[in-house]
């Protein structure tokens, strides 16, 4: 049965030739509706096309291996209907080299392909993270330490005023924010050199012409048109028949005021506006038929519009314009040196890594429009890399296109056929899901797209998805009715009016207990303000004194987990399979948030306190485990003994097992050396080995090997022979902790392969992980598919889907910190800095600074906006909205006020003055008076563990009947009986606990050929456990003496050169000449190492291969009857390996047969032995079982009989026949 696509989507699948931005609502199937545009180009009866034609381009390497799997999926089904047809048969197999990737993939294959074009060398690598930050901060000491030398006054200057004047961090960590904000520009200098243009201001014409100046512009007619709108609500209030009439007048003067600076030609003029602006004084309010709430409102929104003026007046208009241009003309030399530095930095980096052949992320784009580009008259042009790409590309599919940036932008045109005439780029995104702008994405590309594509049919064409085939009326309803008062174009980058809304398009079971409205649920933290509980209520006071510990985190996780509790109870969710209502379940239930940083684990650990099951994928604090903070400082003692804390920490940690009083006790007999010293003199002073004695000399053990030992190496040692490992597994939390040291081992691996080496750079690329926060996250030991709530962060949500969603934490103050640093950054305005007078020592923010704050401070917002759009809109069946809020019936005043506002957006100042999201849910649902989709509680602390309160009493109810109960009574004797019957069973095959049950040939062969041995010898060897072999020291070869392999490693290359040997082509004048020049080809093709070849004596396999097996061997290789290295795996009855046992139970054996061949009257089987034993009757007696069994699992294999089993030893040079 085919899917009956919409309309829109349908076009979608559709349309050819032309460049298309579809315009994809959340859950409207953009996916399925790619997929299917892809299968019909590929099924095309007239023009069918390859799916190697295709460029597809997805945001992350997950999304790329769902839409290949998808599409292989698809081909498949096709294939199904058209069984025999040739072209999707070569569709099923170019799928796998098709390029569905991200855009990071694809620009490494790039530069993989075309390396000459920019000459670089083929062998490079891709950095990895902590290497980079390292190798970043040896550059950028590297380059001030060279800037500080030349002792230049501009550089000197700007350290001054930008430092701390402690280090150089806040330097160094502006040179790389600008430096990577840069390089998401096709070309960085350009970009820099535009920011320090930016600054270059001589007349008030070039402010007001400026990028800047325009800005400027703009957001004071946003204050103006703000507070207007204000004074005409108060006056609204005024012109009601019980409103303050006497106010009126006031409020005219006041806004013929504001209009008369609207008016102003220039901002010069604006400026001497509002010098002279001063506020009427209300006239006296004496009528008694005016309502007080309304005088109070009318004044509190006067308040407001004259705080928007005084605003303005001290954002932009606080000194004279000529002051305003020579205060941007003093941030000249600062800006050009910060830009200086960076380019310097980035020339500096750059050879750095192509000395150490690496490149990173950045670079990957970077090096990709290299090659893809050339610059003509200014502009970007397709090179003849690109022109090879356009040739080979049908059609180039971007999705989520929404997070591009201005870098992928470019690359992605590049190998299309747009400059040539020919439109041929498919765009699919969501502006109202942008929100990567932390990676520097830049949804304007997508929005410049939106306003300038037409719907009508046109070679630049856009349309639009409006259904939701994903969530409940409800849902959509509720998301929409907040939206359509909180999302712009002047805040969120789009207007969301019914062009934009979501639409239903999935049908659910219905059913009248179903209550599927979206819940708004505010938590009042206020504690101490609640009623007394009555003195009789133990349970309530008790609860509500733990409640008066808890922090707004943990209340609301206390909230959200009493309101879990319910829906299991009472609500029902549709099951995925069958399509029919069911229980919840917690995996139903999802927990997004902002951030995981101190939210995951309090939710997690309240829930899980609940009795509620918990899934976080990895919680944060790596590095501040103890487990991982005592193994780290081991390491930091032994590269370094002389640090203090370290050593301490290790001395009275697990490892150590000294205690506090042992180790004051010591240091005071050295009281005049440092605490290193003190314990070194202790220990060489000592006659007792006690804690600290044997704790010391088990860390010089360890030092000796660190030279020639690998850091994984050390790590396992340390953690075996200190017993750490163990110890942190008994610990509460032992398998994460245990996971947890794992975890540094692989990040130890992953160290060991980058060009830092040793155990001083680990140290140190761990502190700066830690120092740049980077933080793995603990190791994550659960199981995501398991029955459990599940935690995530909204970012983490994006794409996927649940049937019941919380959004928490919309009580949390939102992250400004960008627009309140130091310096700030936007793209098109540049870079922002303070104006600082070194002599005076005073700093204030430039008017370039301001301006762009204040566009910083609205991208954040409209960034928010579209993360809580995203957020509500993964649910599919419930929302349930959470917060915690401080004053809350303050806080209720000032949202009320946004009733008064017939607009239905929200006034743009009240969509800008917030600080958490509560300030745009709020008002917003205020004004749903009617709304029966919404509906909004305010918890208090006594709601909250009204629960804990009953499930108290419940228990001590419990306790009571468990105190009085008579336990000599039987109550029910079929219980009694089950309980005896199942108490009493002793499982049969107890002895059976501590036997193997798989063996390999040889341990059953070592096993059988000990018990042939005497008695005494028998004791004397017990059952042999394999032993892992001593570690070589990693000696310098000029050191070492040449030696040939032995043992294990010899045998190994006989076996392997014996593997490789085509035996059919050997001849009878095969000497050493032919040997020798095969085993130079089976090295030359990485077949054989070259330490195996080296100890192969060649007479060795001569001398075999001209032996009566060896004939027999090349004859039956001839006649395609010989066998190389043939796996098998045995059943054998138990009791053959323990005579105890249980006949007919079988204990599994495993091996491989080195050769067999088939001659006319059966098999002969054959092993090869490279023992130094010179006997062959002991060969024959060690040897002989594992021949048996060799023997027993080919017959059962083939169905034929064994005649023969031999051994061929290299040390006799002859063969021994087995009876």
């Amino acid at each position: 049965m085919g899917v009956n696509w919409t309309a829109e989507q349908q076009k979608v699948i559709d349309l050819r030739n032309r460049n298309i931005l579809v315009s994809a609502a959340a859950g409207s199937g953009k996916t399925a509706v790619l997929v299917e545009r892809i299968i019909t180009m590929l099924t095309d009866e007239e023009h069918p096309i390859d799916v190697d034609q295709l460029l597809i381009v997805t945001f992350t390497e997950a999304a790329a291996a769902e839409m290949k799997e998808r599409i292989r999926d698809a081909i498949e089904k096709k294939l199904e209907e058209h069984p025999g047809n040739e072209h999707l048969s070569r569709q099923e197999t170019l799928i796998h080299s098709a390029q569905i990737t991200t855009i990071h993939s694809f620009c490494l294959s790039v530069i993989r392909d075309h390396f000459h074009a920019i000459n670089i060398d083929p062998g490079f690598r891709v950095g990895e993270e902590g290497e980079l930050k390292l190798l970043k901060h040896d550059v950028l000491s590297d380059l001030l330490e060279e800037q500080y030398q030349k002792k230049e006054q501009r550089f000197l200057d700007f350290v001054a005023a930008y430092g701390d004047g402690k280090s150089d961090k806040k330097i160094e960590d502006l040179i790389l924010k600008i430096f990577e904000y840069s390089r998401s520009y096709p070309i960085p200098n350009e970009w820099l050199k535009r920011c320090v243009d930016a600054y270059r201001i001589e007349s008030f014409k070039d402010l007001v012409e400026s990028d800047y100046g325009k800005y400027l512009c703009m957001n004071v007619e946003y204050y103006l048109d703000d507070a207007l709108s204000l004074l005409d609500q108060g006056l609204e209030l005024c012109k009601k028949e019980d409103g303050p009439k006497a106010y009126q007048d006031t409020l005219e003067c006041d806004k013929k005021l504001i209009e008369k600076i609207k008016m102003a030609e220039n901002l010069e003029d604006m400026a001497d506006v509002l010098e002279n602006f001063s506020w009427g004084k209300l006239k006296a309010n004496r009528s008694k038929t005016v309502s007080e709430e309304k005088v109070k409102r009318v004044k509190t929104i006067r308040e407001e519009a004259k705080n928007l003026i005084d605003d303005l007046a001290e954002q932009y208009f606080y000194q004279s314009i000529d002051a305003t241009i020579e205060d941007i003309k003093s941030c000249l030399p600062a800006v050009e040196e910060l830009t200086f530095l960076v380019r310097e930095f980035a020339k500096a980096f750059e050879e750095k890594k192509r000395s150490q052949n690496m490149i990173d992320f950045s670079d990957m784009e970077q090096y990709a429009l290299r090659i893809l580009t050339e610059e003509r008259d200014g502009k970007l042009m397709p090179s003849s890399v690109a022109k090879e790409y356009q040739e080979q590309y049908v059609e180039i599919m971007i999705d989520e296109y929404q997070d591009s940036n201005l870098i992928q932008e470019a690359i992605l045109t590049s190998v299309s056929t747009v400059e040539s005439g020919k439109y041929n780029v498919f765009m699919v995104g969501d502006v109202k899901q942008s929100i990567y702008r932390f990676r520097l994405s830049r949804p304007e590309l997508f929005m410049d797209k939106f306003n300038t594509y037409t719907i009508e049919d046109s070679q630049t064409q856009r349309i639009d998805l409006h259904k939701n085939f994903r969530s409940r009326k409800e849902v959509l309803d509720s998301v929409n009715q907040l939206f359509f008062q909180l999302m712009a174009s002047d805040l969120g980058g789009i207007d969301y009016d019914e062009q934009a809304a979501l639409y239903v398009g999935a049908s659910y079971p219905e059913s009248d207990q179903l209550d599927n409205a979206t819940e708004v649920l505010v938590i009042d933290n206020d504690v101490d303000s609640l009623a007394e509980v009555s003195s009789e209520d133990r349970e309530g006071k008790h609860a509500l004194r733990g409640l008066k510990k808890l922090t707004d985190k943990e209340l609301e996780a206390r909230a959200v987990a009493v309101r879990i509790r319910e829906l299991m109870k009472t609500h029902q969710v549709t099951d995925k399979e069958t399509g029919e209502l069911r229980a919840v379940r917690y995996s139903d239930i999802v927990i997004l948030t902002r951030s995981t940083q101190g939210v995951t684990d309090v939710f997690s650990e309240i829930l899980s306190r609940e009795g509620i099951p918990t899934y976080t994928g990895s919680r944060e604090g790596y590095f501040a485990t103890q487990e991982i903070g005592i193994v780290l400082d081991y390491l930091r003692v032994l590269d370094n003994m002389r640090q203090d804390i370290p050593l301490a920490a290790v001395l009275t940690s697990p490892i150590g097992g000294v205690t506090e009083e042992e180790l004051a006790w010591m240091k005071s007999k050295y009281l005049d050396v440092p605490f290193w010293k003190a314990v070194t003199s202790y220990v060489e002073e000592s006659t007792e080995e006690d804690a600290i004695v044997k704790c010391m000399k088990q860390i010089d053990a360890f030092r000796k090997i660190v030279p020639y030992t690998s850091i994984h190496e050390l790590l396992w040692k340390i953690l075996d022979e200190t017993g750490y490992e163990d110890y942190v597994s008994a610990m509460p939390g032992g398998e994460q902790r245990k996971a947890n040291l794992k975890m540094l081992v692989q990040k130890a691996r992953t160290f060991e392969s980058t060009s830092y080496k040793g155990l001083f750079h680990f140290v140190r690329y761990i502190e700066q992980l830690k120092k740049y926060n980077v933080d793995y996250g603990e190791a994550n030991i659960e199981d995501e598919q398991s029955d459990t709530v599940r935690i995530m962060t909204i970012h983490k949500s994006k794409g996927l889907e649940f049937p019941i969603v919380f959004v928490v934490g919309m009580g949390k103050g939102m992250n400004f910190q960008d627009a309140r640093s130091r310096v700030v950054l936007h793209p098109k305005l540049g870079i922002g800095l303070d104006v600082v007078d070194l002599e005076r020592r005073t700093r204030c923010p430039s008017i370039i600074k301001k301006v762009i704050q204040s566009e910083e401070t609205v991208d954040t917002l409209a960034e928010e906006l579209r993360v809580l759009y995203v957020a509500y809109t993964r649910a599919k069946e419930k929302l349930i909205i959470t917060g915690s809020i401080a004053n809350r019936e303050r806080r209720f005043v000032w949202y009320k006020m946004a009733c008064d506002t017939e607009e239905q957006v929200l006034p743009y100042y009240r969509r800008c003055k917030v600080s958490s999201y509560w300030d745009w849910v709020l008002p917003a649902v205020l004004r749903l008076k009617e709304s029966k989709v919404i509906r909004m509680e305010i918890w208090n602390a006594l709601r909250v563990v009204q629960g804990e309160i009953e499930r108290e009493v419940a228990g001590d109810i419990k306790r009571q009947v468990l105190e009085q109960w008579d336990t000599e009574r039987v109550y029910q004797s079929e219980m009694e009986q089950n309980l005896n019957e199942q108490f009493g069973y002793r499982y049969p095959y107890e002895y059976s606990r501590n036997q193997k049950l798989k063996f390999t040939v040889s341990e059953l062969k070592k096993r059988m050929y000990q018990e042939e041995q005497s008695e005494e010898e028998l004791e004397n060897l017990g059952e042999e456990l394999y032993k892992e072999p001593e570690v070589v020291p990693l000696i310098p070869k000029f050191l070492q003496e040449e030696e040939e392999l032995t043992g294990a490693l010899r045998g190994t290359a006989y076996h392997r050169v014996l593997e490789l040997l085509r035996f059919k082509q050997i001849t009878e004048d095969y000497g050493e000449d032919e040997l020798v020049k095969e085993l130079l080809a089976y090295v030359k093709a990485g077949k054989l190492g070259e330490d195996e070849a080296g100890c192969i004596r060649s007479r060795d396999i001569l001398r075999f291969l001209h032996s009566t097996s060896g004939r027999r061997m090349i004859q039956a290789a001839r006649a395609e009857k010989m066998f190389k290295e043939q796996p098998f795996v045995l059943g054998v009855d138990e009791t053959e390996v323990y005579p105890e046992g249980t006949k007919g139970e079988l204990v599994l054996v495993q091996g491989i047969i080195d050769v067999y061949f088939e001659e006319a009257d059966g098999l002969v089987v054959l092993d090869y032995k490279t023992d130094k034993i010179f006997s062959a009757e002991e060969l024959a007696e060690r040897y002989h079982a594992q021949l048996d069994y060799y023997a027993r699992a080919l017959e059962q294999m083939t169905g034929k009989k064994v005649k023969e089993k031999i051994i061929y030893s290299f040390t006799l040079g002859k063969e021994i026949i087995l009876k």
